[in-house]
């Protein structure tokens, strides 16, 4: 039976819906977080006057008691304080239960705050029609072991994206003089890689000016879903074909990509997501300020692949590739001189199986991204000089 598509309209029902559930869900945390922590804090403090007025009491009354007297009573003290550390310790653990749970709530939030369903004027008159190579849910489910992804699944995979991009860019910007770290300068970018095994990571980050941030991604995108397109700025790209589209810009789709050496072909499922996002820029003038722009990000999609093995990969001549990636360009405003400018970084996180194949990835990714320069950056550099002229 043919699965019905939902329109703009069922999906931004559908998103007010996610919202509201979870602005009440918060709510209700927050509240029995507070009630805890107020019984914690009575608890803790009757435990310490308890305490204090026990000792002041058998102080007091030692000399006065007979020894059996004084024994019962502190066996009572005893086993109430005991009563009363144990509901503390019983309190402090919930606390931190709770603490945790409003930590895992705060990562839905972030998602909620950078809002993937934009509004159907803005996809509508940004976004061109795609010619997309389509792989039915029945193929994609037989090849690939791949089942599609819920919208709570998307949420997740946006998450752990943005944690695994960003540790990647603290990773690499603390440790950038390490021996394992490769740091240049070139065509205006900072260019950091590391190689360990057959993990690659980086991080490139270049200022320019002039930009439409949600246009110079929104193309991007929509270049990436497009094999012809792709492999202008990918020329190693064999094969693209979208498996689920779960939005006007969130899209599944399987990617392979051609290698030399004993790994013919390197697979990957990834979900693809242009998202809002902010981040902290640090400025020589202005200090850390925080510039707002939208996140590209590509993540692996976890399949049942071991139960679909196909003959090239039993032969080794296919392996399944694992992506982090992210290419976040940020509007940012110097306070001191009113100028605005935009930040672009790529970072990400990708894993070849090899040393040998991460160093030709190293290689790959780099001139990537500097053909996307060339291809999407470059013509709106144009414009704006022709505009302005």
């Amino acid at each position: 039976m043919a699965r019905r598509k939902r329109s703009p309209a069922d999906l931004e029902t559908h998103r007010l819906k996610n919202r509201e559930c979870m602005r009440k869900a918060r709510q209700r945390r927050r509240q029995e977080l507070q009630e805890m922590q107020t019984t914690l804090s009575v608890l803790e403090k009757q435990y310490a006057e308890l305490s204090q007025r026990s000792a002041n009491k058998a102080k007091n009354s030692d000399a006065e008691l007979p020894k059996t007297c004084r024994d019962r009573m502190y066996a009572e003290v005893v086993a109430l304080a005991k009563r009363l550390g144990a509901e503390n310790l019983y309190l402090q653990t919930m606390l931190k239960q709770k603490i945790t749970w409003e930590h895992q709530l705060q990562r839905a939030v972030d998602f909620e705050m950078s809002d993937i369903f934009t509004t159907t004027t803005r996809v509508q008159s940004s976004a061109r029609q795609l010619n997309l190579d389509i792989l039915t849910e029945d193929q994609a489910e037989k090849e690939l072991g791949f089942r599609r992804l819920t919208d709570w699944d998307l949420t997740r995979i946006i998450l752990d994206n943005k944690r695994d991009t960003r540790h990647v860019e603290n990773l690499l910007l603390q440790t950038a003089g390490s021996t394992r770290s490769h740091r240049m300068q070139a065509f205006g970018w900072d260019i950091i890689q590391r190689i360990e095994g057959g993990v690659m990571e980086f991080v490139f980050t270049k200022k320019f000016s002039g930009l439409n941030v949600h246009e110079i991604l929104q193309t991007t995108l929509a270049n990436d879903l497009e094999l012809e397109l792709l492999r202008k700025v990918r020329g190693e790209t064999l094969r693209l074909q979208v498996i689920q589209q779960m939005g006007p810009n969130a899209f599944v789709f399987v990617h392979d990509v051609s290698s030399t050496g004993d790994i013919n072909i390197f697979r990957s499922v990834v979900a693809r997501f242009l998202i809002e996002d902010t981040r902290e820029v640090p400025l020589n003038t202005s200090g850390v300020v925080t510039g707002t722009g939208y996140i590209l990000g590509t993540h692996s999609v976890v399949t049942d692949k071991a139960q679909h093995l196909s003959v090239e990969e039993l032969s080794g001549k296919l392996a399944w590739a694992d992506v982090a990636l992210s290419i976040g360009i940020y509007d940012v405003v110097d306070s001191i001189t009113g100028e605005t400018n935009q930040y672009v970084r790529w970072a990400g996180r990708h894993d070849y199986c090899s040393e040998e194949h991460a160093l030709q990835n190293a290689s790959d990714t780099l001139q990537c991204m500097l053909r996307w320069e060339m291809s999407v950056i470059a013509p709106a550099l144009n414009l704006v000089s022709i505009s302005c002229t």
